[in-house]
C-alpha cells in the first residue's frame, strides 16, 4: 500500500539508527517500540484514565439504571451526560490500538523487505546483505513462527507468544481488577474486548514476522509500567482531594476560632 510507504521509510530509518548503537536486531526493535510508545503517551494516558474512570463510575451507572429502568432513551441521555462530566470515553480503550495499526503494517513491511526501506549506508543494511536473517535468542525475526520447520526450534517462538498473551491479560487486569461484574452493557463490552484482544494477538502472532511479536511484547511491558505509574499518581491525587473535601467540611461545620491575639484584645477592652 502506497499510503504506508512514508511510515515504512520512517521506521526503517529509526530501526537502522538504533541498530547502529545496539548491534542487535531484537533490541533495536524493542527500543523502537519504546520510542513509539513515548510518542503516543498522551493517547495512552487518556485511555488509561478513561478506563479507570469507567470502573470507578460503576456505582453511579447502577443508580442511573435503576432511575431510568423503564426508559432506555432517558438512560442513554443520562449516561452520555455522566460520561461527559467524568471525562469517560467508552471507545478510549481501543483508540491507541487503531492509531498504532499503520505502524504495525509498516513494521511488517520493513521486516519482510528490509533492504527496500532501510538506508543503504546503515550498518543494519550491510549486515542484512551478508546474512539472510538476524537472530534474537535463536529466533529469526523476519519470519513468522508458523514457517519454522522443526517443532523443537519453535519453542522460543511459542514462549514469546505466550508472554505476549500473559502481559496483555495482566495489562487489562491492572485497570479492571477493582470492578467486579457490571450490568452496564458498555462496561461489559470493554471487559469482553479486554479478554478477547490478548487471545487475538496471540493468534495473529503465529503468522506475523517474529520481530512484530517482539514489538507487541515490548509494548505490553512498557504500557504495564505506564499504567502502574498513572494509576498510582491518580490514586494519590484522589486521596489528596478527599482529604481536602473532608477539611472543607470540617471547616464549615466547626468554624475556625478567631485569632488568639484578637481574643486577648477583646478581653482587655472588657
Amino acid at each position: 500500500m502506497a499510503i504506508l510507504e512514508p511510515f515504512a521509510l520512517a521506521i526503517g530509518f529509526l530501526l537502522s539508527y538504533v541498530y547502529d548503537f545496539t548491534l542487535s536486531y531484537g533490541f533495536a526493535i524493542a527500543i523502537l517500540t519504546v520510542i513509539i510508545n513515548v510518542i503516543i503517551f498522551p493517547l495512552t494516558l487518556r485511555q488509561t484514565r478513561s478506563t479507570k474512570r469507567m470502573q470507578d463510575a460503576q456505582s453511579d451507572i447502577k443508580k442511573l439504571q435503576k432511575q431510568h429502568k423503564d426508559n432506555k432513551e432517558d438512560l442513554n441521555k443520562a449516561m452520555a451526560a455522566m460520561y461527559k462530566e467524568k471525562g469517560i470515553n467508552p471507545l478510549g480503550c481501543i483508540l491507541p490500538l487503531i492509531i498504532q495499526m499503520p505502524i504495525w503494517f509498516a513494521l511488517f513491511r520493513v521486516l519482510r523487505e528490509p533492504l527496500e526501506f532501510i538506508p543503504a549506508s546503515s550498518i543494519l543494511f550491510k549486515d542484512l546483505e551478508v546474512s539472510t536473517s538476524l537472530t534474537f535468542f535463536n529466533m529469526d525475526l523476519q519470519i513468522p513462527p508458523s514457517e519454522v520447520a522443526e517443532w523443537i526450534d519453535r519453542v522460543p517462538y511459542l514462549i514469546l507468544i505466550l508472554f505476549v498473551i500473559l502481559t496483555a491479560l495482566f495489562q487489562q487486569q491492572q485497570i479492571t481488577k477493582k470492578s467486579g461484574k457490571s450490568d452496564n452493557p458498555q462496561a461489559q463490552q470493554m471487559q469482553m474486548v479486554g479478554k478477547v484482544m490478548p487471545i487475538f494477538f496471540g493468534f495473529i502472532s503465529w503468522t506475523l514476522p517474529t520481530g512484530l511479536v517482539v514489538y507487541f511484547l515490548t509494548g505490553n511491558i512498557f504500557r504495564i509500567g505506564q499504567q502502574a505509574l498513572i494509576v498510582k499518581l491518580d490514586d494519590r491525587e484522589e486521596v489528596k482531594d478527599e482529604k481536602k473535601e473532608e477539611k472543607d467540611e470540617d471547616t464549615q461545620t466547626n468554624p475556625v476560632q478567631e485569632n488568639p491575639r484578637k481574643n486577648r484584645k477583646k478581653r482587655r477592652r472588657k
